[in-house]
């Protein structure tokens, strides 16, 4: 009895393992190549956009409540901007504009930095904290009124809708008034290292019932400034 149970328990494992080949066919491991097995570097994830954060920090403190006078002169990329502004401004309306004789510094109350993903803008600070003088030979438009901006500022508050409407004017008839006085005012412009993208605000301030403004991101595009469709803040009164 113990002999036949002696050479039953090989053929049990000899069936077993042959049993078994099919299954550890079908599981079996994968054999890893040393160049395999070798360590792989890993790939550092994105740094988190900040333009925001560097926007922000640029203009701590500004803008100055004593803005320079900027000691260089409105450059040709400037100019074209400016122009690019009134000619948006001016189409289709018949009125004569009055145009501000310097630009104000940029402002950061107004903006939605998260216009400027991936837009490295080089000369914030400066446009934080200076100004620029327009001149006629600067801006040119038969709808286009370039006028003192302390002296036009007065008469918009001279002229204000709501004086208007408590002396009996009609609504429209006041904000109308209002709106034929009013003064456009852009700011400086801040580019970036390439010199291919710009972002600038202006401002239409015709009283306390009357005014509007805006801060747009500029794109150079074949040698030529368009806006660019990203938005980037603004109010209206």
């Amino acid at each position: 009895m113990k002999r036949r149970l002696a050479i039953g328990i090989p053929v049990i494992a000899v069936l077993t393992l042959v049993g078994a080949l099919p299954i550890a066919r079908h599981f079996r491991l994968a054999v890893l190549t040393p160049s395999e097995l070798a360590a792989k570097p890993l790939t550092a994830p994105a740094p988190p956009d900040d333009s925001c954060d560097q926007i922000q920090r640029a203009l701590a403190g500004y803008p100055n409540p004593k803005p320079v006078k900027s000691a260089n002169p409105s450059s040709a990329d400037d100019v074209a901007i400016y122009r690019g502004i009134l000619e948006r401004w001016t189409s289709g309306s018949p009125g004569l504009l009055n145009v501000a004789n310097r630009t104000y510094p940029m402002e950061r109350e107004v903006m939605d930095c998260g216009c400027l993903k991936g837009i490295e803008l080089q000369s914030i600070t400066n446009a934080a904290n200076s100004f620029h003088v327009l001149t006629t030979d600067l801006l040119r438009g038969k709808n286009i009124k370039l006028v003192d901006a302390d002296k036009q500022a007065m008469i918009v508050r001279n002229d204000d809708s709501s004086k208007s409407i408590r002396n009996g004017e009609s609504v429209e008839t006041a904000v109308n008034g209002a709106f034929s006085t009013g003064l456009f005012s852009m700011s400086e412009v801040a580019f970036d290292k390439g010199h291919r993208r710009a972002l600038v605000s202006y401002s239409f301030v015709c009283g306390s019932l009357c005014g509007s403004g805006s801060m747009w991101l500029f794109e150079k595009v074949d040698g030529v400034w368009k806006k660019s469709d990203r938005v980037c803040g603004g109010w209206v009164s």
